[in-house]
């Protein structure tokens, strides 16, 4: 997969998705593998089009929420799922002040699409103003199919970053990684150790962050993954405790498995 950060690139035809994807939660997969699909139909690339940042962090930076993913891990999950080329831009006062219109004729001039994937109320263009029934008419007089896929729901509830967020801050890992479709992760490293128990720091990333607690988790040191039980004590730092002595490296990626009420 091809990731593009300095907005040097154009298609001659490509299936085209929209949206900022954070978190590729089971709702972007289903979005992801419909925008596949059509690019496998029309023998084009799919570019992913997206920003770096979350828009709210300049629209409304008081309202920006924690990420659920970094960038690198958005690369990542997206490869997997088949994904040609991630175009990811800095979300600038030029693009939220840009009228829909002008936002659709942008990516007409950079991706030629055959068709434009987005979520059923994906938004675009100043103030929010562009819809995907707007893109569908821009759509149909420029060249290019609309598909707007409906709302995902996970026993009855709507699949969204809204509600990982939500279950996350509640500590609830496992309704996070239902709705995720896989566990949530964080990276941390290592500050000390003494016997089994091992003493983290959280990386700084911007991702969200988990409320104090005991959890089961898997701890990866990219070499071998262990089962941890871990207790975060405070914001940023983190105890684990292995069943077995084990060497851990420096840097670590912890998945979140389910939370713990028992003492340990």
């Amino acid at each position: 997969m091809q990731t593009v950060l300095d907005g040097k690139y154009q298609a001659q035809s490509s299936v085209v998705a929209l949206g900022m994807f954070d978190g590729v939660h089971i709702g972007h997969q289903v979005l992801l593998q419909k925008a596949k699909a059509l690019a496998a139909q029309h023998g084009v690339p799919l570019v992913v089009c997206t920003f770096v940042q979350h828009p709210l962090t300049l629209i409304a930076p008081e309202k920006a929420p924690a990420m659920l993913t970094t960038l690198d891990e958005r690369a990542a999950q997206m490869e997997a799922l088949g994904v040609d080329v991630l175009y990811a831009q800095p979300f600038t006062k030029r693009i939220m002040t840009m009228p829909p219109e002008d936002y659709v004729g942008q990516l007409v001039r950079h991706f030629h699409p055959v068709a434009v994937v987005c979520g059923y109320n994906h938004t675009f263009g100043q103030g929010g103003k562009g819809t995907p029934a707007l893109l569908s008419a821009l759509g149909a007089a420029l060249g290019f199919e609309t598909v707007a896929v409906p709302q995902i729901t996970l026993k009855g509830q709507e699949v969204s970053s809204t509600a990982i967020r939500a279950a996350l801050e509640k500590g609830d890992v496992y309704k996070a990684r239902q709705l995720l479709g896989r566990p949530y992760a964080q990276r941390a490293s290592l500050a000390g150790s003494a016997g089994g128990r091992y003493d983290l720091m959280m990386e700084p990333d911007g991702k969200q962050e988990l409320p104090a607690g005991k959890y089961r988790a898997l701890c990866d040191d990219g070499a071998h993954r262990y089962p941890v039980l871990l207790h975060i004590r405070r914001a940023g730092r983190a105890q684990c405790y292995l069943h077995q002595a084990a060497h851990l490296g420096e840097t670590l990626q912890l998945q979140y498995l389910t939370q713990m009420e028992l003492e340990f």
